[in-house]
């Protein structure tokens, strides 16, 4: 009973923060999502559950808006926090956290993010992120998150804040006293170390800021910003070595960031390593590469996808030119552009250069059905009925449910089996799309059809 108390009292109490947040200290949130179900929850959570004004919310969906967005928002003195997807309009997102936390230092940005490789999100919180939320989420969830994000819960997390603006107004020595009352409370506490390592470096005192920084790296693993304090410390007093030391453990932990890498090859310049500085140069550029290619990729497809039903040759085009862009990085993300490349092919009535691209794309993923089916529909239309029943029945051994995933699978897949021999298998499809529409007229006279052919 208590402890439900305790969380109704602290549900409360983030309430309080983000309405305090907008109502006293100008807040705003901006959204850069084409997420209609995330949008729709938080118009829901500020309007109805916290009665706030839905004109601190705007949603842009058009990354090219973003930064103007920030700056006419904050042009009214407003306080932003952003909440952007990972992935808009099929491109990753880091650039712009960088962009929008080099021009404005002081918005919060929440990323939004369904399942994701975790050296991706080591990688946006240490160019900008302050906080993620994994979709889908709750209300009671949500506010929470945004709280941690707009102020500190609780006594430590305040002092930490009073002590950081000390030392960013000079006020080293008072910085100390406040981080002295943090470690007394949480001994340990890296982000109260941190601090303390800020005043002690801003006094000139070298060897305490170490002894701060490196206290809170041991007592926070995978917490980057103590090795980047040391980095940054040891590239201040001169010492290439311990810097290069600090660089390689946190390329280890975020081994995304390009930028690093070529620090790293800089110093090894520096010290005469050549063979070490051209494999880290080398590494930094194939990194970029990536970045630069995977996002042509996405481009193009965006393109091809205007194209898709308008003029199949041209979209196919384009299609290739994404498929290219990824030279060697294709895995399963990509079987929806081989799939649509080999409808717009199919389209043109290249039905044989369709299972062409489909053959590539098992040799990713050969477990998938959705490309044998496609490759069972483009041999029907090449009249290869054999090779059409063959892979039809390859989906089918794979996921024997592909029929009740929609009708008109469950009928083309019945057409396919009527004129491949498989009156069994046709059958059973059609009746199948008839369950799943009982209107669905076409199905019934192909029924019709097999019964007078037996």
């Amino acid at each position: 009973m208590a402890s439900n108390i305790n969380l109704k009292l602290k549900q409360k109490q983030y309430e309080s923060t983000v309405v305090e947040f907008i109502n006293e200290k100008k807040g705003y949130f901006l959204v850069v999502s084409d997420d209609q179900n995330f949008i729709s929850l938080l118009r829901n959570t500020v309007a109805k559950h916290l009665a706030i004004a839905t004109d601190a919310l705007s949603v842009v969906t058009n990354t090219d808006y973003i930064i103007k967005s920030i700056r006419d928002v904050s042009m009214r003195k407003k306080n932003v926090l952003v909440f952007m997807e990972r992935m808009l309009e099929g491109r990753d997102t880091g650039i712009l956290v960088r962009q929008v936390k080099n021009a404005y230092s002081d918005v919060k940005i929440i990323i939004l993010t369904g399942e994701t490789e975790r050296q991706r999100l080591v990688l946006l919180h240490e160019i900008g992120a302050d906080n993620f939320i994994s979709k889908p989420i709750s209300v009671n969830t949500l506010i929470e998150k945004i709280a941690f994000t707009i102020k500190p819960q609780g006594k430590l997390g305040q002092l930490i804040d009073t002590a950081r603006a000390m030392v960013q107004q000079g006020s080293h020595e008072s910085a100390l006293k406040v981080c002295r009352k943090i470690l007394e409370l949480k001994p340990n506490s890296a982000a109260g170390l941190l601090v303390m390592g800020d005043a002690y470096q801003a006094l000139g005192k070298m060897d305490r800021a170490r002894e701060c920084f490196e206290e809170a790296s041991r007592n926070a693993d995978l917490y980057l910003e103590p090795l980047k304090k040391l980095a940054d410390l040891n590239k201040l007093i001169g010492d290439s070595e311990a810097q290069l030391g600090y660089l390689e453990r946190l390329d280890r932990l975020s081994p995304l960031n390009v930028e690093r890498k070529v620090d790293m090859g800089e110093i090894h310049v520096e010290m005469g390593n050549q063979e070490k500085a051209e494999e880290l140069f080398e590494l930094a550029v194939t990194q970029a590469t990536r970045e630069a290619m995977a996002y042509i990729g996405d481009i193009s497809e965006r393109i091809a996808t205007i194209y898709s039903e308008r003029d199949p040759e041209r979209a196919e085009r384009f299609l290739r030119k994404a498929l290219d862009a990824k030279g060697d990085m294709l895995d399963r993300g990509d079987l929806g552009t081989f799939n649509r490349l080999g409808i717009a092919l199919r389209k043109q009535g290249k039905w044989r250069d369709a299972t062409i691209e489909y053959q590539k794309a098992l040799r990713i993923a050969p477990d998938d059905e959705n490309l044998y089916y496609n490759m069972s529909m483009a041999f029907a239309e090449g009249k290869e009925f054999r090779d059409a029943r063959s892979n039809m029945l390859k989906a089918m051994a794979i996921n024997p449910d592909l029929p009740r995933r929609d009708k008109t699978i469950a009928f083309n897949m019945g057409l396919v089996f009527m004129r491949a021999g498989g009156r069994d298998y046709a059958e059973r499809c059609l009746q199948v799309a008839l369950e799943l529409d009982p209107d669905f007229d076409l199905a019934r006279q192909a029924l019709e059809r097999l019964g007078q052919s037996s």
